[in-house]
């Protein structure tokens, strides 16, 4: 158990999200910190002021902070969810409390310095959400106990944004974006709840907590040859397809966003040797997890 019979807790915040709803399957006896009542197991209100927190963080062993915005539209909101909200966080955290950060591979930016990037790499923030994360880093880095966990872009089952990619490769109306041959290192959800959990127990610092990458062609591939079709065989520029997407979002019509577009056409791949080493870090096969997505595809 991650409670101890010392008394002390380990409080997730962001519980209700994807990430923090596998969290919760493998560590039961955490308690959800949440504003309003979502039916967690254990959950705590909270109005997330400082002195709530800290109160409520005063017998923590570990704080897995999760929250944040993704709201790409909303600066004002991007920063007081991911920066503002953070600081309070680690203000209320007891000294030797760890502090469990979720923290994004967006703080490298779309154009990585190297190939693979690993925790040495310079980060690049280049959009208000990747300098937002980038800013509580910062935040975090200075609380004496921390794991900061630079994670990937994540799928499941329950992410149906990229379900909607499946879909469009089932009915032949996906299209490679670009040459097709960059890498996209997503993460399987429950791994990087793994990572987390983890990380509670061990090791301190920054880690990358990223898939091992296959190429957009590949994904692309594997995900026709489970769904019993033909392969994308059309193209396009990533220039038509980001503001075909921004134009479609401007109007309101859901679907493909641009941060879609551009992580289904960036470069990325990274080394979790650190990861692995010191968290035990194993992430499946992406072609493993394609085929599980695909699958939960063809049952629906």
């Amino acid at each position: 158990m991650i409670n101890g019979i010392d008394g002390k807790k380990v409080y997730v915040t962001g519980a209700s999200g994807r990430l923090g709803r596998a969290i919760l399957k493998k560590l039961p006896d955490a308690i959800p910190i949440v504003r309003r009542p979502y039916g967690l197991p254990n959950e705590r209100m909270s109005d997330f002021s400082a002195s709530d927190l800290k109160e409520i963080f005063s017998n923590a062993k570990a704080i897995i902070h999760l929250a944040g915005s993704m709201d790409f539209s909303d600066k004002e909101r991007l920063w007081q969810a991911n920066a503002g909200l953070t600081e309070i966080i680690a203000g209320a955290a007891p000294p030797a409390c760890k502090i469990i950060f979720a923290s994004s591979i967006s703080v490298y930016g779309k154009k990585l310095r190297a190939i693979p990037s690993d925790e040495s790499t310079p980060c690049m923030p280049d959009t208000e959400y990747s300098r937002s994360k980038f800013m509580a880093e910062q935040i975090i880095s200075r609380h004496p106990e921390h794991a900061i966990l630079r994670i990937g872009t994540l799928y499941g089952p329950q992410f149906q944004d990229y379900l909607i990619v499946l879909k469009k490769v089932k009915e032949g109306r996906m299209m490679v974006i670009g040459k097709g041959d960059n890498r996209i290192p997503f993460l399987h959800v429950d791994d990087a709840a793994d990572a987390v959990i983890a990380s509670i127990e061990k090791g301190k610092g920054t880690y990358v907590i990223a898939g091992d990458p296959l190429t957009q062609k590949q994904v692309f591939d594997i995900a026709a040859s489970e769904l019993n079709v033909k392969p994308p065989a059309k193209s396009t520029s990533f220039f038509i397809a980001y503001w075909f997407a921004y134009l479609r979002n401007l109007a309101g019509k859901k679907g493909f966003t641009t941060e879609h577009i551009s992580i289904l056409a960036s470069d990325r791949a990274f080394d979790c040797t650190k990861a692995k080493k010191e968290l035990g870090f194993r992430p499946r096969p992406l072609e493993q997890g394609i085929r599980q997505m695909a699958g939960y595809l063809k049952g629906l």
